[in-house]
């Protein structure tokens, strides 16, 4: 309906600058007015042209409603305010897309993705193979799992992708201290550092390693060769790990890429001979780093990269004091890899500790492949974990925080999954592990889950007492004109827009805060009408008019990887 009107409108608008060539058609882009005695839908298509047409917005609008050609199901229209042209529409007249809704089941709201649809590379989570994952990472790999659901929906051609930090001075850390323990294992009084990795994994990980390698022949190696073999295995043992926590939540990735792999290829050290080949690369030295106090602060040259060229504050090293690549120089690999594999887009996910990363990157891609503002990035925002609003004790598993998986086990997918999108990325979220075990209406995906069960509930009873909705063509909509009846319908029809909307704006949260406001709207809904009634022909169209919500619940909590049971 929202498109028929708009097309009619636009068609308009065309024929009424037949006569003005030096000026462009705007957009129409409808909204709902706040008012319902504003009428069903509200166009501000006449302000733009009143500066082109040298005419009132009010005369603009007039001279629309004469030549436009409105559906079948319009009533009316008139012009308020400024100019705004308000349309009402027969009563309801929407509601007969519920059966197409019914019809297409669960592709409704949803595109195809084609053959040439756009390329966009997703990578999430991308925590350290150093243990297991936290509630931190958790809330990102929602986050990019619920995003790539979202972009796939609206016809986006999606890779999820890990990237897998499995080079640099945090490997070895890991190695080291999986050797410790098994020195300690092996009856040895071992000090510990302070940066050794704590928690049972640890210990874990060194068990299997003396059941699998002779501990006499790992001692005999030099240091080099000896923390090669250990972390080697402890990144493998992790990353399967990290896996399982993440399959835990339903979410599985398309490729895992090894940071390793760039350097063993020759990558990382052929991107910076080509940027010294293109003059974008120099010897030179950095001011100390702002808004920290360095005593004694030298400054080392170093090959430095021009970011600053292209949109960065400051230039950035790609190569280490000893000569080796920086994180950051490998980093600018990947991504151009990703470029090379032929991705339209990149969107990053990361932790909002790496906002100061984001311009280097970006300018690095600038230099590269002269795209703007790629990757995309989203910055998430940290989780506080408590019980009952006290801070929840860190985890003996990993030692300095709480796993992921812990949080999965005692709450379940579901809680975790749907509480986690319930906030934009920005903003902090506060989990609390009780709450998100209730059963009633202040745990946000009990909530939404409820009323798609309930719904179940009614039309089995209904069918139970003899009721069938029967052929979709013969159900009589127009009966439903209750305000509760509209509202739903209005939501319902909504839905395809709001996914559109989440995709556009890269903020898949809003597929959790619809699915919130249209279970409200039927929980509201069913308080005040009974579905099975002495009318047949109401009754038909209110059994019809649940089961399109049941459809668009489902719809929405199958993108953010929710499940839909049919009993509570």
């Amino acid at each position: 309906m929202k498109q028929a009107l708009e097309q009619a409108l636009q068609a308009a608008l065309e024929e009424l600058l037949n006569d003005h060539p030096e000026a462009e058609a705007p957009a129409v882009h409808l909204t709902r007015p706040k008012m319902k005695e504003h009428g069903d839908y509200a166009a501000n298509v006449a302000m733009p042209l009143a500066r082109v047409l040298k005419k009132s917005p009010q005369q603009i609008a007039a001279s629309i409603l004469d030549v436009v050609q409105w559906p079948d199901a319009v009533e009316g229209a008139d012009i308020a305010g400024p100019g705004f042209i308000n349309i009402r529409l027969r009563q309801a007249s929407e509601a007969e897309a519920l059966k197409a809704i019914v019809l297409a089941g669960e592709s409704y709201g949803k595109k195809a993705v084609s053959s040439d649809a756009e390329k966009v590379n997703l990578e999430f989570v991308s925590a350290n193979p150093t243990g297991p994952m936290h509630v931190g990472h958790g809330r990102g790999a929602v986050v990019g799992d619920a995003l790539a659901s979202v972009l796939k929906a609206v016809g986006k051609n999606v890779q999820r992708e890990y990237y897998i930090n499995d080079a640099g001075v945090q490997i070895g850390v890991l190695a080291n201290s999986v050797w410790l323990r098994m020195q300690e294992l092996q009856g040895e009084t071992i000090e510990f550092p302070e940066a050794a990795y704590p928690g049972e994994y640890i210990v874990q990980i060194a068990r299997e390693q003396l059941a699998k390698h002779d501990y006499q022949a790992l001692l005999s190696m030099n240091e080099e060769e000896r923390f090669n073999v250990i972390g080697a295995e402890a990144i493998a043992a992790n990353m399967a790990m990290i896996r399982d926590d993440l399959a835990a939540i339903g979410i599985n990735f398309d490729l895992y890429f090894s940071e390793q792999s760039l350097h063993n290829s020759g990558s990382v050290t052929e991107l910076i001979k080509r940027l010294e080949s293109e003059g974008v690369v120099y010897s030179g030295t950095l001011p100390p780093p702002k808004g920290k106090e360095v005593e004694n602060y030298t400054p080392v040259e170093q090959l430095l990269f021009r970011t600053t060229d292209f949109g960065d504050d400051v230039d950035r090293p790609l190569a280490k004091q000893d000569g080796t690549p920086t994180y950051f120089a490998a980093d600018i690999a990947y991504h151009y890899d990703k470029y090379q594999r032929g991705f339209d887009r990149m969107i990053d996910v990361w932790g909002a500790d790496h906002g100061g990363y984001v311009s280097r990157v970006q300018a690095a891609m600038k230099a590269l492949t002269e795209r703007e503002k790629q990757p995309d990035v989203l910055l998430v925002q940290m989780v506080n974990l408590t019980r009952d609003g006290k801070p929840v004790k860190m985890s003996k598993r990993a030692g300095t925080f709480v796993t992921l998986r812990e949080v999965v086990d005692e709450v379940g997918s579901d809680a975790v999954r749907f509480n986690f999108m319930t906030r934009r990325v920005e903003s902090q979220l506060d989990f609390d592990l009780e709450a998100a075990k209730q059963k009633n209406d202040e745990n946000p995906v009990y909530y939404v889950q409820y009323a798609y069960a309930r719904i179940g509930a009614i039309l089995r009873k209904a069918e139970d007492e003899g009721h069938v909705m029967g052929e979709l063509d013969d159900v009589d909509v127009s009966v439903l004109t209750s305000h509760e009846e509209q509202r739903l319908v209005a939501h319902l029809l909504a839905y395809p827009e709001a996914l559109q909307k989440a995709a556009d704006r890269l903020e898949a949260y809003r597929v959790a805060t619809f699915a919130m406001r249209l279970a409200a709207d039927f929980h509201s809904f069913y308080h005040k009408n009974r579905v099975v009634t002495d009318d047949v022909v109401l009754t038909r169209a209110r059994m019809l008019l649940i089961k399109a919500v049941a459809q668009v619940i489902s719809n929405a909590l199958t993108v953010l990887g929710v499940s839909t049971p049919e009993r509570m």
